[in-house]
């Protein structure tokens, strides 16, 4: 356990090394996907109904398949829970690979999904499910979980598990990544969340994802220094 706290301190260098070094291209992507997203929000119900494409039976079953990808998918269910799995596998085998690469799914998925809870308790858009007017209610009405729409914690939290195994162990990644990609899809489904809460939730995990896996591979990161210095 000591090793493996070690190791997530060596991580969690590695991506503050590569946030500060590269900020500013982390900051244009930011504005990137917000400005794509205020774009989209317009056309978010006609896009939503669009991918909504099954019916009658097909529906239904739909709906339960939806429900049982939403519960599993959750953070805890299965964020918390495969990183666990991952780490005692590790344990067993005694192999610091895949204790590291459990700190790794754990780091990707917490940090993507602490960051998202930042605007998710905050904005405050009601679900597709409540029928409400669309729009940002402010952080009064986003204590209630009606009006946690944007952006998707489960996209967040699944794509940021994902696009850290798809640095530090490519199979596992792939696999990762499609059950991200049925998680949302049964959000979406079950008209919890919009397209653009997955989108803006999806590029939120990815970032993270993609950081806390990369600072996993670097070496002994040390902070960079202006040319004055």
């Amino acid at each position: 356990m000591v090793a493996s706290m070690a190791q997530g301190r060596t991580i969690l260098r590695g991506f503050w090394f590569l946030l500060c070094a590269y900020k500013f291209r982390w900051l244009g992507l930011f504005f990137a996907v917000a400005i794509s997203g205020f774009l989209l929000m317009p056309f978010d119900p006609v896009l939503l109904e669009r991918l909504h494409v099954l019916s009658g039976a097909t529906d239904e079953m739909a709906r339960h398949i939806s429900r049982y990808l939403s519960m599993w998918g959750d953070y805890p269910q299965y964020n918390v829970t495969l990183a666990v799995l991952i780490w005692f596998y590790g344990a067993l085998t005694k192999s610091r690979k895949w204790r590291r690469i459990a700190m790794v799914c754990f780091l990707g998925s917490s940090l993507a999904g602490l960051f998202n809870d930042c605007f998710r308790m905050t904005v405050g858009r009601p679900r597709p499910e409540t029928h409400l007017p669309d729009g940002f209610y402010g952080i009064t009405n986003a204590l209630h979980g009606t009006y946690q729409s944007f952006p998707s914690g489960h996209a967040a939290t699944a794509f940021g598990t994902a696009a850290a195994l798809l640095v530090v162990d490519l199979p596992l990644g792939i696999i990762a990544t499609l059950y991200a990609l049925a998680v949302v899809w049964a959000r979406m489904e079950l008209y919890r969340h919009y397209p653009v809460d997955i989108f803006v939730g999806a590029s939120v995990g990815i970032f993270f994802g993609l950081m806390v896996g990369y600072g996993a591979k670097l070496r002994q990161p040390r902070p960079t220094r202006s040319p004055s210095s």
